[in-house]
């Protein structure tokens, strides 16, 4: 169970991944929710939707890579 640290190539990989997956989800929900609500609310939601992803993808995409 305890592997080494990732190498940076790894490190990378998530990132790159994280940075493309999260933008995404956060560029749809802008979309769905200006286009439903108001567009204010869908840019608000989009951008904290981005911030937030971010962080936690790199989390999920890291212990994956783990196991």
């Amino acid at each position: 169970m305890s592997e080494g640290p990732l190498s940076p190539k790894q490190q990378g990989q998530i990132a790159t991944l994280a940075g493309f997956v999260a933008p995404l989800v956060g560029i749809a929900l802008m979309v769905i929710l200006s286009l439903t609500v108001d567009v204010v609310v869908g840019i608000v939601v989009g951008a904290l939707a981005v911030i937030v992803l971010v962080p936690i993808t790199q989390r999920v995409l890291r212990k994956r890579a783990k196991s």
